[in-house]
C-alpha cells in the first residue's frame, strides 16, 4: 500500500509530525490487524468480533447507519408489498405498453437464458439485455 500525506502549509512542524506520525502508526497497526485476519482467514480459523465501543467509533457508526437505512428500506418494501429498487424508473400504473415491453423482453431474456444466454446468440445486444431485473433496457 502507498499512502500520500499533504501537509497545511500553516502547520507547524510539531503539529505535523505528531500526525503524520499517529498516522503511521494506526495504518501499521490496520495493516497488522489484516494480515493477521488473512491468515485466520486462510486456516479457517477466523471469528467476527466486535469491535472496540471506544476505539472503534467511526466504523460503528458507519454501521449503525448503514443498518439503520437497510432496516427503513425493508420496511417501506413491506409496507408497499414489493420490492422497491430505488435507481429504477417507476412506472405509472397507466403505463401497460412500457409494462408490456417489460414482459415481452423478459419473456426473450428467459429464453436466450435457456438457449444458452443471449450473448451466445451472435446478434444484437451482445449481452446487454441478459443483465438480470434490469427493467430499464426495456425503454
Amino acid at each position: 500500500m502507498r499512502y500520500e500525506v499533504y501537509r497545511n502549509r500553516n502547520s507547524s512542524d510539531d503539529s505535523f509530525n505528531t500526525i503524520n506520525q499517529m498516522f503511521k502508526r494506526i495504518m501499521t497497526e490496520d495493516k497488522y490487524l489484516c494480515t493477521q485476519a488473512q491468515e485466520n482467514l486462510n486456516h479457517g480459523v477466523f471469528v467476527n468480533g466486535e469491535l472496540h465501543p471506544r476505539m472503534e467509533k467511526g466504523p460503528l457508526y458507519f454501521q449503525t447507519v448503514v443498518r439503520d437505512l437497510v432496516q427503513d428500506h425493508h420496511d417501506r418494501e413491506k409496507e408497499a408489498g414489493a420490492e422497491i429498487w430505488p435507481a429504477r424508473q417507476t412506472l405509472p400504473q397507466t403505463a401497460t405498453t412500457s409494462q408490456e415491453d417489460i414482459e415481452f423482453c423478459s419473456k426473450l431474456d428467459a429464453q436466450g437464458q435457456a438457449k444458452g444466454g443471449c450473448g451466445s446468440s451472435g446478434g444484437g445486444c451482445s449481452g446487454m439485455a441478459c443483465a438480470p431485473g434490469n427493467e430499464a433496457l426495456a425503454y
